[in-house]
């Protein structure tokens, strides 16, 4: 589904019956798989957990917070190196703050935790994510956008790390082992997801605002840099001016859908505590609080 997704991207229109096949064939071999699972006695992916409300809730907070902070990162990093030109070494450096960020909030969330209900704490950290998102959405240059990832990443800590001691102390404890296994699935499906959707959504949006260049330019921001090489000053000055622009668009499209995915997840959260039992966390290993690729 994802190499679908991609191509359909690249299709300009053309060609679009390969990936909707591979859109349409990702689908059914899914559906086939979910079947199987809750046909098993011993699945590979316990899917029944998904019946608790509050460990469904905690699951798809941890796949959806997985899409947004790896989409976010991807485009951020783009945008500082092709965007705003620094190098990669440089790059790196100033996204720094991201890893911090949720070092930082996964640090605080025990302390935080003692003084409110976890799930209360993993709601109050989704919704300031969702605040971070603000300055993506709508802001350019390099002090808005890296203080919106340092308060997004923040924002995340308490679900990293209350978020799968929830989901294991949600189902009895001979099943705790599926259940962390599933928590930690989740948020690396999420991370994957993120840098394939957002990614793609990104993509298109620079390609609708370039359609009118025409050759790699039209494509993607990097082909725009090679050709501007072949133009006079003049007019590379204006291609890029142009496709940086796009770019920057596609970025503030993919801080609206982070935006809105952290604050789903918080109202989700904070309704299934309300309906369901709040179980308590048990004590969740370094390896199983660290979110995906940090």
């Amino acid at each position: 589904m994802v190499y679908g997704m991609k191509q359909l991207t690249l299709a300009d229109g053309h060609g679009v019956a390969a990936p909707a096949a591979a859109l349409v064939g990702g689908a059914l071999v899914g559906a086939v798989f979910v079947r199987r699972q809750l046909a098993l006695d011993h699945p590979l992916l316990d899917l029944r957990l998904l019946r608790s409300r509050p460990l469904s809730a905690v699951l798809i907070s941890l796949v959806f917070a997985g899409v947004a902070m790896a989409g976010t990162g991807l485009m951020v990093t783009q945008y500082l190196q092709d965007v705003l030109g620094h190098s990669p070494l440089a790059s790196a450096v100033l996204f720094a703050p991201m890893g911090l960020g949720v070092a930082a909030g996964t640090m605080a969330a025990p302390a935080l935790a003692k003084r409110v209900r976890p799930a209360t704490a993993i709601a109050s950290g989704l919704s300031l994510s969702a605040a971070g998102c603000l300055p993506l959405l709508a802001s350019d240059g390099l002090v808005p956008v890296i203080a919106g990832i340092t308060v997004l990443a923040l924002g995340t800590g308490p679900l990293f790390a209350l978020g799968t001691g929830l989901v294991v102390g949600s189902v009895p404890p001979e099943r705790a082992g599926s259940a962390a296994s599933m928590s930690e699935t989740g948020n690396y499906l999420g991370g994957s997801l993120g840098l394939a959707v957002i990614g793609v959504i990104g993509a298109s949006v620079y390609q609708a605002r370039m359609d009118h260049v025409g050759g790699a330019a039209a494509r993607t921001l990097a082909g725009a840099v090679a050709d501007a090489g072949h133009l006079p000053p003049a007019r590379a000055g204006e291609l890029l001016d142009g496709a940086r622009a796009a770019f920057t668009a596609g970025l503030h499209v993919t801080g609206a859908i982070a935006a809105a995915i952290f604050a789903v997840l918080a109202v989700l959260v904070a309704a299934s505590a309300r309906r369901g039992a709040a179980p308590q966390p048990a004590p969740a290993s370094e390896a199983e609080a660290r979110p995906a690729g940090v």
